[in-house]
């Protein structure tokens, strides 16, 4: 239990118009434009027939690519590898670093599903709502620079989003020699923006995308989402129970923050913020995460009144902003990554300050470029993703957005154009994660996976009795993955 503290509280989203962006915003978008030359596909394995070859010598027989472990589990037979990757795709010859991936196989000729992370991978084998509903496999990728893909030399230049689709990419290539079948890409979050980064990239490495509640920033503090989060997201009621929260929290502060002594002795530092920079920035973000994990309900019973014991309230806000694991030394160093592209190119979201100003000392500090890697140029390009939102809107083929209607992200969703066979939900009483899009009412559900279906090439398959239970404890499973992230 983090810090030692009891918690009884309970429950719980191109053409001219690319080129426009490009010459409005400025800068140059060379990177990843032009085709992968001089060596960047991944070097051809070798030129026998091993179509009757056990998988996992076949896996092996894939240049660059290591079988760490192999395991039945699951209905799955489970394969954790590191691939070779260049930390610079434009310059193949150069360092290079291993990337962890893992693959959910069943058949050969199944489906497979591209489950780009935005962060550090799943060890365990859950699988992603489309490889459960189309029964195929399943190949994941950790993201460059995080977890166990990190290289020996962390050149944070090369950390960018098209260098991480041409991992994808490689992947890709080294792969389909093996896996005939139909081939779908997905991501949830920050690994839903980087299917959509992958595509527009390489458009041609998977027939079709669907992402689940994919993260949009436009700049370093997107409004979008305070206002969403404050004027419309859930009942009023637990709007304002929130706010009250986070008022009481901060009108108490001196009572709070001893508690954050308790940390010391689990190991966890706070030099970079401080303590109390720490516990502000953790009751700011606190209504946007309640939303983006706990907000299933739509409700906030179950939550401490605001003139609850300073114990109880510093352990609702320790649990739900996971505290020590955001912003202690140790976690702002493993998130680096993450900041690190928030300031140059994803941005970040706009977490609602203006209820709370007056009681602010930190107002306004709560932006990517507050955070680690230190001592890094850090330039923002709002170009990079705005060329992915154009191309999303008005020319992505073959793409479905998945989103619920309580969760911080659909107030900046994505668009597509139906046209373009292109389709963008955003489900009732949902925070858009696993499992939505077989919960979708009729008529809808029907057609968007009759979409699905055809894609694929393949059955749908919608979970009934014991099946069904087991994919809620898969929905269950990798909803915690994500929250330990």
């Amino acid at each position: 239990m983090r810090s030692g503290l009891k918690r009884n509280w309970a429950g719980f989203a191109v053409g001219g118009l690319l080129g426009a962006w490009v010459l409005g915003c400025g800068g140059s978008t060379t990177e990843g434009l032009e085709s992968l030359e001089q060596g960047t596909a991944p070097p051809a394995s070798v030129s026998v027939d091993l179509s009757s070859v056990d998988l996992r010598t076949r896996l092996e027989s894939i240049a660059g690519l290591t079988v760490l472990t192999d395991v039945e589990v699951n209905g799955f037979r489970f394969f954790t590898m590191d691939y070779e990757q260049p930390v610079d795709h434009l310059r193949p010859w150069g360092t290079r670093f291993q990337q962890r991936v893992t693959l959910m196989h069943r058949s050969e000729t199944a489906p497979m599903v591209l489950d780009t992370e935005g962060t550090a991978i799943f060890e365990e084998p859950i699988p992603a709502e489309p490889t459960d509903l189309l029964q195929g496999n399943q190949l994941t990728v950790e993201h460059r620079f995080y977890g166990a893909s990190k290289p020996a030399d962390m050149d944070w230049r090369k950390l960018t989003m098209w260098q991480a689709a041409a991992d994808a990419h490689r992947l890709v290539e080294a792969f389909k020699p093996l896996y005939g079948g139909r081939w779908l890409s997905t991501g949830v979050f920050k690994g839903g923006t980087a299917a959509l980064a992958h595509r527009f990239y390489f458009p041609n490495d998977v027939h079709a995308t669907v992402t689940y509640s994919a993260q949009h920033n436009r700049g370093l503090h997107d409004a979008r989402h305070g206002r969403f989060i404050l004027t419309k997201v859930g009942d009023a009621a637990c709007r304002q129970q929130l706010a009250s929260l986070q008022y009481a929290a901060l009108t108490r502060r001196d009572e709070l923050l001893p508690f954050m002594d308790g940390y010391d002795a689990q190991g966890f530092t706070f030099n970079t913020l401080g303590k109390d920079r720490a516990f502000e920035f953790a009751v700011i973000e606190v209504p946007f995460i309640f939303w983006q994990y706990y907000g299933m309900a739509g409700t906030c019973e179950g939550l401490p009144s605001p003139e609850a014991s300073a114990e109880e309230l510093f352990a609702f806000f320790s649990y739900v902003s996971t505290l020590e694991f955001t912003f202690s030394d140790q976690a702002l160093e493993e998130s680096a990554p993450l900041y690190y592209q928030g300031a140059t190119q994803l941005g970040g979201p706009g977490y609602p300050e203006v209820h709370l100003r007056p009681l602010l000392r930190y107002a306004g500090e709560h932006l990517p470029t507050r955070f680690p890697p230190t001592g890094v140029r850090k330039q923002y390009e709002p170009w990079t993703v705005g060329l992915l939102e154009a191309w999303t809107r008005f020319e992505a083929k073959r793409v479905l957005l998945v989103y619920g209607d309580l969760s911080p992200w659909s107030a900046s969703a994505f668009s597509t154009t139906t046209g373009n066979d292109a389709y963008r939900v955003i489900a009732d009483d949902s925070i858009g994660f696993f499992g939505t899009l077989s919960a979708l009412p009729e008529p809808q559900r029907s057609f968007l996976l009759g979409r699905l279906s055809e894609w694929a090439d393949a059955p749908v398959q919608l979970p009934t009795g014991m099946d069904a239970l087991r994919r809620r404890e898969s929905s269950d499973a990798r909803m915690k993955a994500y929250r330990a992230r």
